[in-house]
């Protein structure tokens, strides 16, 4: 059997790879600097709404390019997503103050959102079913040499020089990529037999008009749970109303019950990657302001973390499992909760601060057996035709949910902020609410279990509307 690099397959996985490493350091080197860019652009209480942005914004990536990636293949997707991608971290870098800079994040997003798409489609439609799992180890292992760079190299550029470096070298690296890695991946085409005519057309702008309005709505969440004071009720409020009309559409039929099989997958991926974002997003924050430590010391925390699920992630890529997959979804999901669990108690200065930072390790080997495992059992229960939509909708639950739990969790955090500076109790409430998600993702892990059948288009038949 061919392996990843053997003659058919080296071209596209070395492109992938290269892609992946690209994206794995350019979001732990962006989180490591995001605390020291808010608090000098006055901007503190919107910290959340830096990240909520982001995903919010990736809604429309992901709907935009998967739906693009399954008519025309992943390449021109993927080119754009870069291009748009690199525009938005260097508005970002060079804001003055925090309108640019939130606008530079949402720039981000569209564009990253495309690029992780068109990546997974390109995983689906050029290896087969046998080598899925492998690319995924693979893929994650992409992190591992970024994580022990990548934090270090942001903080140190951080202290030394100025956020802003950081955020001009990753639209720099953007730009490389564009043009170094986009070439292989254009040889994946469109699956046979895809469709160009009108109802396809119509069909994949309503999915981007109905994209837009839950993106407005995860914004609009984002917004009142990053402002102060109830005024912002009414547009919370608003943007849950866009979210309930407009949803939907862009998930598999069953999602939002946890109906068994793929849209219990798609929903699981949403629930357990929001409790794990949460806690990433706020310990730097945590460790820099709450525990003093320099943001090199506090990104450290972010490569341990990277580590552990890049080798959570080659554990469960081996050829001959001992356990189905479904049941290491369940072992992961598991491992994450508990280790929520753990950050809590790394709020408290009776204990060390390193408590803290090893919950989040320990969540990254959970994640690195749970996400993979989504990740093959969709595209393996997916028709050629319908991996990009799918793999759309995995990414659209885990941006959506993470922005509203992240933007429900910088409402509590504000909620609980002293003007005193002592935070404990703040941090300590958000990392109680991810954890209570991540229990929620264990419940969730159980419904995972597919429908038997050697057809790919049978469980998505099966879950169609009467």
């Amino acid at each position: 059997m061919d392996g990843l690099f053997s003659r058919p397959h080296r071209a596209r996985t070395t492109a992938v790879a290269g892609t992946f490493v690209l994206v794995a350091f350019a979001g732990l080197a962006l989180s490591t600097a995001m605390p020291v860019a808010v608090q000098e652009l006055g901007g503190l209480s919107l910290y959340a709404l830096a990240f909520g942005g982001f995903l919010a914004a990736s809604i429309v990536g992901t709907v935009v390019g998967g739906g693009h990636a399954d008519r025309h293949g992943p390449g021109p997707a993927l080119f754009a997503g870069l291009l748009c991608f690199a525009a938005g971290t260097l508005l970002a870098g060079t804001a003055g103050a925090m309108p640019p800079f939130l606008l530079g994040r949402c720039v981000q997003g569209l564009g990253g959102g495309a690029v992780t798409v068109a990546l997974y489609v390109v995983v689906g439609r050029a290896y087969p079913a046998s080598l899925r799992p492998r690319m995924f180890s693979l893929i994650t292992a992409c992190w591992i040499l970024p994580s022990m760079l990548g934090p270090p190299v942001a903080g140190a550029v951080t202290e030394r020089l100025s956020w802003r470096w950081v955020f001009h070298a990753i639209a720099v690296l953007s730009v490389v990529a564009m043009v170094v890695l986009v070439r292989p991946l254009r040889k994946v085409g469109p699956p046979e037999g895809a469709s160009e005519g009108a109802s396809v057309g119509e069909a994949g702008s309503g999915r981007v008009r109905a994209a837009v309005t839950v993106a407005v709505g995860a914004g609009l969440i984002g917004y009142a749970g990053s402002a102060r004071g109830w005024q912002t009720l009414p547009l919370a409020a608003l943007g849950l109303t866009l979210l309930a009309v407009s949803l939907r559409p862009l998930l598999p039929p069953g999602t939002l019950r946890a109906r068994r099989g793929l849209p219990s997958l798609v929903l699981l991926r949403g629930v357990a990657a929001a409790a794990y974002f949460t806690v990433e997003s706020f310990i730097p924050l945590m460790l820099v302001n709450e525990r003093d430590l320099s943001p090199t010391a506090a990104g450290m925390s972010l490569t341990g973390a990277a580590l552990s699920w890049a080798g959570a992630a080659w554990l469960q890529g081996r050829p001959r499992l001992p356990v189905t997959r479904e049941r290491v979804v369940l072992i992961g999901a598991l491992v994450h909760f508990c280790a929520a669990a753990l950050t809590i108690a790394g709020v408290l200065r009776a204990l060390p601060a390193a408590t803290a930072a090893v919950g989040l390790v320990v969540a990254g080997f959970g994640m690195g057996l749970l996400l993979p495992g989504v990740g093959v059992l969709t595209l393996d229960r997916s028709a050629p035709d319908r991996q990009g939509a799918n793999s759309a909708a995995l990414q659209l639950a885990d941006n959506l949910c993470s922005v509203l739990l992240v933007g429900a969790c910088g409402a509590a955090f504000n909620a609980a902020h002293t003007r005193a500076g002592h935070d404990a109790g703040a941090f300590a409430l958000v990392f109680a609410v991810a954890a209570t998600v991540a229990g929620g993702a264990c419940l969730l892990a159980g419904r995972v279990t597919a429908v038997t059948t050697s057809d790919p288009r049978a469980e998505e038949k099966e879950h169609a509307p009467l």
